[in-house]
């Protein structure tokens, strides 16, 4: 996720830390420390333009910042295989997911600051060159020494770069989210339906408000008592996206940008909501940071795994594949995890529910990924920028390359079934591909180019089926960082989660709503308004 990420916005609570940080770190040293073909991007070798090789340079030690699942081995292959084709060494930096936050803001708060980092939203990306964590690169730059991923990217989505420049200067690497054109998953408790009488999976928002009620009331899971809700936070979502939005995206309204957050249609939505409360048909558990996740892997809906509601939208549509005995696949997180706990239970598929103006929705972000890669403030050491966009620049160029870092060695680590790789039995498992520097060390975002070499046909059409909205799909209005995001977003969102989750849950009156607007308005939202639509100006 990219998630909505869906692994959320981890980065933001870290801010106040990075401000000290910066003014406490002083200098430190890295040295010794859908399925198309393209002939714009070769698939087995980097491209004519590749940029220039590092031999003969001088040994860098990089401190390296994906999002790990684990630690990685010192000696592993993939890891030894870039360090001594482009001679660096890797300091790869593993932190538990539950700690993160914590950990990385200790981090910084000694001085220790990642060479080549994951940044998960524009917002944080922005606030992390104003407060010179990170550093930007320029276009001569990018031409020079990443000509195969700007070639990639200029062929499915070149606004990308757009989105990332400021001042005439690149803030970060922008990802293609190949999996963007799908909604999240709508994903229903089939066998509770049928307990509870409904005969088909609930298109409307009336006919969804009717089974959470069901689900709350009619004991669903027959098992005599009062325990079962509708849903939890994510099915909040689709209430939403049945007037037209998504709270926490900019959309557009007569040919301007709004926030959608404050739009008469974001009161009509918390009202609904409100009386489903009051109705008890939403789990109180909801106001939990994760909502329905208990913890470990973010895209599991626990919730819903393990039969406390009914409906749930936690997670993109590869977290809700289902399974095919035929190709031995045993599912998505969620389906994988529910077969395992829960064999007796079935999921159906379905929709955003249209609401009173046939409208529908959940997030489906689109082609624009919501994740960069930044360069520390380290790498303002020109050798240490030009060395690791060398090595993006050859894995995203170089299929043999890609594949190698990604999934190990062919008949070793992976095989391939069909035409979709897969990890052997033992390196299934994510922690087990860590200990690698397999699966995201490396390879973190998407390459559209090589995806399609794995896909089947049949099974693409198969998800699109499942998985693709045309008519309930929202996407945010504003695909770049604003420049006085760093100022105001953070607590501009966080008032409006606090807002609405005091009305939702009856702590406020509705009325509540039209106070909170004023206020979002006079403490920054209007000036972030200003900037959207400027932004919006400048693409023209």
């Amino acid at each position: 996720m990219n998630r909505l990420k869906f692994k959320k916005f981890f980065y933001t609570g870290l801010l106040a830390v990075i401000v000290a940080a910066v003014s406490l770190a002083g200098c430190s040293s890295n040295n010794g420390n859908g399925g198309q073909s393209s002939p714009s991007v070769s698939p087995s070798a980097p491209t004519e333009s590749s940029s220039p090789e590092p031999e003969g340079a001088k040994e860098i030690t990089l401190n390296w910042l994906t999002y790990q699942y684990g630690p990685v081995d010192d000696n592993s292959e993939s890891k030894k295989l870039l360090e001594e084709k482009f001679n660096v060494k890797f300091n790869i930096w593993y932190m538990d997911a539950t700690k993160r936050e914590e950990l990385l803001g200790t981090k910084m708060a000694s001085g220790q600051f990642p060479d080549f980092m994951t940044v998960y939203n524009g917002a944080d990306l922005a606030k992390f060159i104003d407060q010179e964590v990170a550093v930007t690169y320029t276009e001569e730059e990018l031409n020079t020494y990443m000509p195969n991923y700007k070639a990639l990217v200029d062929k499915y989505n070149p606004e990308s770069w757009t989105y990332v420049k400021r001042n005439g200067e690149y803030m970060g690497i922008p990802s293609l989210n190949t999996d963007g054109v799908y909604g999240w998953a709508v994903a229903w408790r089939k066998d509770w339906l049928d307990k509870v009488g409904i005969s088909k999976v609930p298109e409307t928002l009336d006919e969804l408000i009717d089974a959470m009620t069901k689900f709350r009331n009619g004991d669903p899971d027959n098992n005599g008592k009062k325990d079962t809700y509708g849903m939890s936070k994510t099915g909040m979502q689709m209430v939403y996206g049945a007037f037209g939005i998504y709270p926490e995206f900019w959309t557009e309204r007569d040919g301007e940008i709004v926030w959608s957050g404050i739009t008469p249609e974001a009161k009509k939505a918390l009202e609904v909501l409100r009386q489903m409360k009051k109705d008890d048909l939403i789990s109180p558990e909801w106001v939990l940071p994760n909502g329905e996740n208990q913890g470990g892997y973010w895209a599991v809906s626990h919730d819903f795994v393990n039969g406390k509601i009914g409906l749930s939208s936690h997670g993109a549509y590869y977290h809700w594949a289902p399974a095919n005995p035929d190709k031995n696949f045993p599912g998505g997180d969620n389906p994988k995890l529910m077969a395992e706990t829960n064999p007796n239970a079935v999921i159906a598929y379905g929709k955003p529910v249209k609401g009173p103006d046939g409208k529908a929705g959940v997030p489906a972000p689109g082609m624009t990924g919501s994740t960069y890669m930044a360069f520390g403030k380290e790498a303002k050491d020109p050798e240490v920028k030009h060395r690791i966009m060398q090595i993006w620049d050859a894995i995203y160029g170089d299929y043999d390359l890609f594949m190698k870092v990604k999934f190990g060695t062919l008949g070793e680590t992976y095989d391939m079934d069909g035409l979709m790789p897969r990890m052997k039995e033992q390196f299934s498992k994510t922690d087990e591909q860590a200990k690698l520097g397999l699966h995201i060390t490396f390879t973190p975002f998407a390459n559209p180019e090589f995806l399609s070499k794995w896909q089947d046909p049949a099974e693409v059409e198969k998800t699109r089926s499942l998985f693709l909205y045309p008519d309930g799909s929202i996407a945010n209005a504003v695909k770049s960082p604003l420049p006085s995001e760093s100022k105001y977003y953070s607590n501009l969102v966080k008032f409006q989660q606090d807002t609405f989750t005091a009305i939702i849950n009856g702590d406020k009156p509705l009325d509540e709503f039209d106070k909170f607007v004023e206020q979002w308005k006079n403490e920054g939202g209007d000036q972030l308004t200003k900037e959207a639509n400027e932004w919006k100006q400048s693409l023209k």
